[in-house]
């Protein structure tokens, strides 16, 4: 008797036990995840969401504003939220997430289609470094997929290990079904499997850095990574699979290991290039140090993917120049260097670089927690690239579980917007943005964003003048 009115006067003064609220949040996240699967149900009702793509957006959004709801919770609990009770709810609700919409053809994108291209051109003695799709020579490999193959007239853009990938994958599948779309869903599989490895990967990179491994739902849970690696198949979750990895041995101490599956990662898709500087410059003792075992290693592992493409794979920096400023997809920052350069892509372009290598040294340099540079860095990749498609945010969505930033997070759900251009595209061949859309999409975090970083430098200016000074 006691104990409850001593529960009870608690909960008048406004102080609840702490298993009392931890309860309430946990029961908070049962909600959630039943919300997030309604969201996914309806999301999978649609059959080909490139056909009812207003209805795909508005279902995204709401499951999104739930998603955001559960990634307050779960760093509301901390530490006490990371017992197997919990693990099993995130795990769980994750994998039913997942395979939920796994049945949905590609449709939003038409990446799985090239993908299974560049293997099926492989197969019969092509280089996706130099074959185009649209090159005549290579018109017996067109089927019922030829329409949902992206730039024809583009060789591949990827890494050496994706291509591989797209080799081995392709007789794998070739050999299971005939029907070619079967095939290009099949190609969703291998990337579906590796965002599962992200999440495993992440748990480690929580441990390493002293983060609750519950805060692992920030990823799994996210309607982005559900969206382009389950229901799109994007090979984007490789590269990160292994970026992750470089990160979780970087913060252990292991520069060797982590510059090796950096370089992996690198091989899959480029980006995460822009790690290099955070794991090839480490401080020890106050002091900085150059980790040449480590590049050594990275080196040898670069060297050795590109040995099947040794004479091509260089005319890939070609195909990246139109990423990089070619043309626009999607854009935010990149906009306002246009503006500033009077329309001249090239101009612009350099000018994003520019700003990339001031954001990339800045992070590096500045007194930030582990990961923290890292991911400031992926941010200002996506902000000043030309191109922005939305599952290249699923580049910072792992990171973003070992910083939550809201307005990075109120981001990922907003993105969806981008795909309003499939209407067009898919009726008349037509890839415009709506300009209005687009602010739509980033006035709110560019602003939110803004804020949050002034408030910070701020805060860390007198850590900044006394490290300056030493």
């Amino acid at each position: 008797m006691v104990e409850i009115l001593d529960l009870r006067a608690q909960f008048a003064a406004g102080r609840v036990p702490l298993k009392f609220r931890n309860s309430r949040l946990a029961l908070g996240l049962v909600v959630c995840a039943a919300l997030i699967e309604v969201g996914l149900l309806l999301i999978l009702d649609l059959s080909r969401p490139a056909s009812r793509v207003p209805e795909f957006i508005l279902h995204y959004l709401l499951t999104s504003l739930v998603y955001l709801t559960a990634c307050w919770l779960v760093t509301q609990g901390g530490e006490a939220f990371s017992s197997a009770r919990t693990m099993r709810l995130v795990w769980g609700a994750a994998l039913v997430f997942r395979l939920t919409v796994l049945p949905l053809q590609p449709s939003l994108s038409e990446d799985a289609a090239r993908y299974r291209w560049q293997g099926m051109v492989q197969h019969a003695g092509g280089d996706p470094y130099t074959a185009t799709p649209g090159d005549p020579a290579w018109g017996g490999l067109r089927d019922a997929t030829w329409p949902r193959i992206a730039g024809p007239e583009k060789p591949s853009a990827y890494g050496p290990v994706i291509e591989q990938l797209n080799l081995w994958h392709f007789r794998n599948v070739s050999a299971l079904a005939s029907d070619p779309l079967r095939q290009v869903w099949l190609f969703k599989l291998p990337f579906a499997l590796a965002d599962l490895a992200v999440g495993w990967a992440l748990l480690g990179l929580l441990s390493a850095v002293g983060r609750p491994k519950a805060w692992v739902l920030i990823y799994l849970w996210s309607p982005l990574a559900v969206t382009e690696f389950w229901i799109e198949g994007h090979n984007d979750s490789l590269a990160l699979f292994f970026a992750v990895v470089a990160l979780a041995l970087a913060a252990r101490q292991r520069p060797v290991g982590a510059l090796a599956a950096l370089a992996v990662a690198a091989m899959c898709k480029f980006w995460p290039a822009v790690l290099y500087p955070f794991l090839l410059f480490g401080r020890r003792k106050g002091r900085w140090q150059f980790e040449w075992k480590g590049a050594f290693a990275s080196l040898m592992v670069l060297a050795a993917l590109c040995l099947p493409y040794w004479r091509s794979i260089s005319a890939v920096f070609a195909t990246l120049g139109g990423f990089v400023g070619g043309w626009r997809n999607n854009d935010s920052l990149f906009a306002a260097f246009l503006e500033l350069t009077g329309g001249d892509m090239l101009a612009a372009a350099a000018l994003a670089q520019f700003a990339l290598a001031l954001a990339i040294i800045a992070s590096r340099w500045l007194p930030l927690p582990p990961v923290a540079g890292e991911t400031a860095a992926i941010c200002a990749v996506l902000l000043v690239s030309a191109n922005c498609l939305p599952w290249y945010l699923t580049w910072m969505v792992p990171f973003l579980a070992v910083h939550p930033s809201p307005p990075l997070l109120l981001w990922t759900a907003l993105v969806s917007l981008a795909y309003h251009v499939v209407p067009g595209y898919e009726a008349l061949g037509i890839w415009e943005y709506d300009r209005v859309l687009v602010r739509l999409e980033y006035a709110p975090v560019l602003l939110w964003l803004g804020v949050t970083v002034a408030r910070g430098m701020f805060r860390n200016l007198p850590r900044i003048a006394v490290r300056g000074s030493g």
